[in-house]
């Protein structure tokens, strides 16, 4: 099991922050216990950390970014071309 955290753009921070509770469970089929976290200048960069028992399933969800994740990371205004995954090690 791996530990990610994944970086990213948003359009509003507090649009993206009242989306949460659609994308854990949007992203529920590869991977659990989001946390989300806000940079402390206030800019627009953002973080979630998640723990991911299949990495190859969470990369091909990243790389076909299904509908349901894409119209979600769309409503909570995330710029995908932004995102960055660190993970664990």
């Amino acid at each position: 099991m791996a530990e990610i955290i994944v970086t990213a753009a948003v359009n509003d921070v507090e649009e993206w922050l009242k989306f949460k509770a659609e994308m854990v469970p949007a992203l529920s089929a590869v991977a659990s216990d989001g946390s989300s976290y806000v940079a402390m200048d206030g800019s627009n960069q953002v973080a979630s950390t998640w723990v991911v028992p299949d990495m190859e399933a969470f990369q091909a969800a990243q790389s076909s970014f299904p509908g349901e994740l894409a119209a979600a990371a769309q409503r909570a205004g995330m710029i995908p071309s932004t995102m960055v995954v660190y993970i664990k090690k």
